[in-house]
């Protein structure tokens, strides 16, 4: 591991990586601030659907990154985690989906998206994992340290409101690749591809 400075081994830290997706450094999490506009972290989102075909958008907390912006369910990517493992992680923290029912998560890309988010005044740079986890129940727990409130809405509006930059995620990106991808998810054409990729 690279070295990381005032780290101690109990701290959780970020891998940090170039453009390319090379390892550049790793760094304690409470330093993320101090990434140069040429870094680049991981993360995830998931697409959670409920058992109307709705899905989930959060309003996220007026803190931390992206604050106050409309949001998937998201997070970073911590240590030495896969994304899959990461995602699982997010849904049980975020909304208390329990794992067994996270597992089931479908992964809608191959690889990661770079993606550019504008987050008080600066832009932090992520390649992110789109996911899927399709319910039974719009059942949640919010974490309210990070969600000020969520609501479900039909997939054309939260496409809509992805596209037109009204999210946290950036308007000048195409997402159609992916959107058609949860489509097939939604409509069963890709059920079982959850976590071997």
């Amino acid at each position: 591991m690279k070295e990381i400075k005032g780290y101690k081994k109990e701290d959780k830290y970020y891998k940090v990586y170039d453009k390319s997706g090379k390892l550049k450094r790793i760094i304690a999490t409470d330093e993320e601030k101090s990434l140069s506009e040429e870094e680049w972290l991981n993360g995830v989102s998931c697409f959670v659907i409920n058992e109307n075909g709705e899905v989930l958008i959060e309003k996220r907390v007026n803190k931390g990154l992206t604050p106050g912006k409309l949001d998937l369910c998201s997070g970073h990517t911590d240590e030495e985690e896969t994304t899959t493992q990461a995602m699982i992680r997010e849904l049980k923290e975020e909304l208390g989906i329990e794992i067994e029912e996270a597992i089931n998560v479908i992964k809608l890309d191959d690889k990661p998206l770079p993606l550019e988010f504008a987050s008080s005044n600066r832009k932090r740079k992520f390649f992110i994992t789109f996911y899927c986890l399709k319910r039974k129940t719009s059942e949640v727990k919010i974490q309210e340290e990070e969600i000020e409130k969520i609501v479900w809405l039909p997939l054309h509006e939260v496409l809509a409101l992805i596209r037109s930059g009204r999210t946290k995620f950036p308007a000048d990106f195409n997402y159609e690749e992916i959107f058609q991808k949860l489509r097939d998810v939604i409509d069963n054409k890709r059920e079982i591809d959850a976590i071997t990729k």
